[in-house]
């Protein structure tokens, strides 16, 4: 058979490919390698399984501020701190200069205006300045203190005299002439408002004890207790009278009173005869009411002994009926005997 007709009748196609022979060398290569590979995969299943990775929490103590290593480098640079200004224009230079002026002018206006209330020159009536140099002066007397060096020397070369007068409270004081004429002025105005001046100020006191003076009740603590047991034996040898005669006030209480309510007079004789008519008014009341019930009784009276009339009549009637009834039936009953006898003796004689 040809070898091209072999697939014709099942034959087996003879292999192209040269088997190759496997050496033993190869044979111990292959088996270690793959006793490598179990042994790999063997311990890789054995190893528990790695969880998620979480990040990790800075440490408080290593890190730092943001943007804190540039902040200190800028720092360790060498830099000009020197204020740079601008030069100013002719015009604000003109409006600075007009201000100071303006300032000036108004500082010495009001160093004069000082001088003038030290002085007492003009007076601060309304309080409008809000400087008392008068208390000012007294606590400087009080402390010792010498004058201010910032007076002007026109007030300490001049020495101002002192003058006494009494002020609101009657106490003799001593001031400057400012001072006074100020006294003096409130005391006219005070004079010119009284008839019309209304106020609830006390007036002063008249019995006011001055200088040295021995109050010798301080002395006797026993004056109270002796006056108190004076009272006690006032009251003991007075005459016994009767306590005054208190009677009920309806006005006193506030309440809904009844229809017959009542007010008594005050007064003792016109209470007695308000009194005397209610007790006539009770016992008119009480004589008709006594006369009512009488009348009433009658009456009464009167219907049950008609009851009575007619029960009693009832009563007969009644009676007669029933001995009418029964004498008829007692009629009847010797007819019927009579009768059966008759029929008997005419029976008998036939």
């Amino acid at each position: 058979m040809a070898s091209k007709d072999a697939h014709l009748y099942g034959a087996r196609p003879k292999s192209r490919t040269k088997a190759k022979e496997i050496s033993s060398s190869s044979t111990l290569a292959f088996s270690s390698t793959l006793s490598n590979l179990i042994k790999a995969s063997s311990s890789e299943s054995s190893k528990p399984a790695a969880g998620r990775a979480r990040p990790q929490k800075e440490d408080i103590f290593k890190t730092h501020n943001k943007n804190v290593k540039k902040r200190a480098l800028k720092d360790l640079e060498d830099s000009d701190f020197t204020q740079k200004h601008r030069g100013l224009t002719t015009e604000e230079k003109g409006e600075d200069e007009a201000a100071w002026k303006r300032t000036k002018r108004r500082m010495e206006e009001k160093a004069r205006l000082y001088d003038a209330l030290k002085r007492g020159d003009v007076e601060d009536i309304d309080d409008k300045y809000g400087v008392d140099f008068d208390r000012k002066w007294a606590e400087n007397q009080d402390k010792g203190e010498a004058a201010s060096a910032s007076e002007s020397e026109s007030e300490a070369s001049e020495v101002e005299e002192l003058i006494e007068y009494v002020d609101e409270f009657g106490r003799t004081r001593k001031g400057t002439r400012a001072e006074v004429a100020r006294e003096s002025r409130r005391k006219n105005t005070l004079a010119a408002d009284e008839p019309d001046r209304f106020t609830a100020r006390p007036s002063m006191p008249e019995a006011i004890i001055y200088g040295d003076t021995v109050q010798t009740n301080a002395f006797n603590p026993d004056e109270t207790i002796a006056q108190q047991m004076a009272d006690l034996a006032a009251k003991r040898d007075k005459e016994l009278t009767p306590p005054p005669e208190l009677h009920f006030d309806g006005r006193a209480e506030a309440r809904q009173r009844g229809t017959g309510f009542f007010h008594f007079s005050k007064d003792e004789e016109e209470r007695t005869e308000q009194m005397g008519r209610m007790e006539r008014e009770r016992e008119e009341t009480e004589r008709v009411r006594r006369e009512r019930k009488e009348l009433i009784d009658k009456r009464k009276e009167m219907i049950r002994e008609k009851k009575r009339l007619i029960q009693e009549k009832r009563s007969a009637g009644k009676a007669e009926r029933f001995l009418d009834d029964l004498g008829a039936e007692l009629f009847k009953g010797s007819d019927e005997v009579e009768e059966k006898e008759g029929d008997k003796e005419e029976k008998g004689a036939a």
